[in-house]
């Protein structure tokens, strides 16, 4: 049976649009993609010339009849505004995380998809891939006995913003509310440790804004050596419990860029440790009780850059009518962990988080490579 591409468009055509760009373009069959749009209209032009596809506006974008999915690729605090108009158009959509800046936003948006009937699911999508769906096979076959507790170390500097444009077009940066490293790198962690164990319990921590008044550090910038302020945390610490009885403890800085970043696994008769979970190849190693350090083979498809997977996965529930892998309710978790974190730091006491989600089904092993792979993303089974 011969299922019908969803015909897509892209709303953000800057530096990540390129990648997903090109596998939305060549990679998965079940994509059409027809367009995109960008608040600078000659990055949107560069990237429809490139691809061979139309540059449009957002009005003609979402008044297209025929786009059924948009993806939603602006900078962390325009999220909540796009994505609002695009479900409020009734086209499903795909966001770039984090989905909003706050909880009620979210909600706003959940009740929006509902009334028009779309589906709505957010980034990152790289635990679909294959270094995180191996390591999931790891875990769920029980290759290092039952798990007990979770280390990662996330560390990212984030020294400077390069240009005007990064402020009087992007109006955003990394050291921007929805931007810090929290929103911009943990998600990756949270999606992937959520992947393999499900909804976390509760969060306690501390959450600090290191040096809020720093100066523009690229002689590139006109207002360089002139102070900005930092409106976002850029380092956190924090201890978890998953609803699985697993214990977790998190630490994540943008304030240093020397210490090698660490996610790992620690069961009852060996450890995991994880590529990181921003890449989709990355080699992983078991050490069993006893045993010297061993790299495990990969075992799962789509081990070069898949951005866009998560988008293809959305599509092939549309047109099949089963659920996204990446969903709403995930994405939402992902957020709460961190709003909760933020909380505890304030307040001094253990949060609980009210949301739950189901495990999103597994990515299939059944076809290795070439152009088959795509038939892992149509098959769907718990």
């Amino acid at each position: 049976m011969k299922y019908k591409p969803v015909k897509t468009a892209v709303i953000g055509s800057g530096m990540i649009s390129d990648t997903y760009l090109h596998n939305l373009k060549d990679t998965f069959s079940i994509i059409d993609l027809v367009g995109c749009s960008d608040i600078v209209r000659e990055k949107a032009e560069a990237q429809a010339e490139k691809y061979g596809i139309r540059c449009m506006t957002n009005e003609e974008i979402l008044s297209d009849p025929e786009i059924e999915m948009v993806l939603n690729l602006t900078y962390a605090s325009a999220h909540y505004e796009v994505s609002k108009a695009i479900l409020s158009s009734g086209k499903h959509c795909y966001s770039e995380k984090m989905m909003c800046l706050t909880l009620e936003e979210a909600n706003e948006l959940k009740k929006i998809a509902d009334e028009k009937n779309v589906r709505f699911c957010t980034a990152p999508d790289t635990f679909l891939g294959a270094s995180q769906q191996t390591s999931r096979y790891v875990v769920d076959k029980g290759l290092i006995g039952e798990p007990v507790t979770v280390l990662i170390c996330l560390s990212r500097g984030y020294h400077m913003i390069k240009e005007d444009k990064d402020d009087a077009v992007r109006k955003y940066s990394v050291m921007r509310e929805g931007g810090g490293i929290p929103y911009d790198m943990g998600g990756y962690y949270l999606h992937q440790l959520m992947n393999i164990f499900g909804p976390v319990k509760q969060v306690c921590g501390f959450s600090k804004t290191r040096n809020q008044t720093r100066p523009y550090l690229n002689p590139r910038h006109t207002k360089f050596n002139e102070d900005f302020f930092v409106n976002t945390p850029n380092t956190i610490a924090s201890a978890f419990e998953l609803e699985c009885g697993v214990y977790g403890t998190l630490l994540i800085s943008s304030e240093h860029s020397t210490v090698e970043n660490v996610f790992r696994i620690i069961g009852t008769e060996g450890q995991l440790e994880l590529g990181d979970p921003n890449e989709f190849g990355e080699k992983i190693y078991i050490t069993k009780n006893g045993s010297e350090r061993l790299e495990f083979p990969i075992s799962h498809p789509y081990s070069e850059g898949s951005r866009g997977i998560g988008a293809a996965d959305m599509a092939w529930g549309i047109r099949t009518g089963r659920p996204n892998r990446l969903s709403f309710e995930m994405g939402y978790h992902a957020l709460e962990f961190i709003k909760a974190l933020e909380e505890s730091s304030k307040s001094g006491k253990t949060i609980r988080l009210n949301t739950k989600f189901e495990r999103p089904c597994p990515i299939s092993s059944e076809y290795y490579n070439g152009t088959s792979m795509e038939r892992n993303l149509f098959l769907y089974q718990q």
